[in-house]
């Protein structure tokens, strides 16, 4: 079971949170490990697969489907990826703060912080917490 919780301050201080429990599956490479999961209509992104990888000194989170994504979490480094939408590509700019990652033998804990800065239209402090436990 994968349970997100995602946080989301505005530059006024206002905080947003959600929190999307989903069945999901937890896996290991060579190189990495990684968690997929399904996206609903809460997310606001049904038809989507989120998939995030975690190596030994970043993650990165893929969306295919109705969302196209990828972003590199580097603490400490500015990203710049397109994000297409069904709406259309936008421009998004990803400045990680920190990525923790807790996750061993499918159970635990990954915490991502980060601003994301869409278009230039605004800039927001997002936190990520992915909680994995095998079912």
């Amino acid at each position: 079971m994968i349970t997100c919780t995602s946080l989301q301050r505005d530059e006024h201080g206002k905080t947003d949170r959600m929190v999307l429990k989903t069945p999901g599956l937890y896996g290991e490479s060579p190189d990495y490990r990684y968690v997929t999961y399904e996206e609903t209509s809460l997310s606001g992104m049904d038809g989507t697969t989120t998939t995030i990888r975690m190596y030994d000194d970043r993650a990165t989170l893929s969306r295919r489907g109705s969302f196209l994504q990828e972003t590199i979490f580097r603490p400490g480094t500015v990203e710049k990826s397109p994000y297409m939408t069904p709406m259309g590509p936008i421009q998004m700019v990803t400045t990680a703060h920190a990525v923790e990652d807790g996750i061993k033998d499918g159970n635990g804990r990954l915490r991502l912080v980060f601003e994301v800065e869409l278009k230039g239209l605004f800039v927001h402090l997002n936190e990520i917490i992915i909680d994995v436990r095998e079912a």
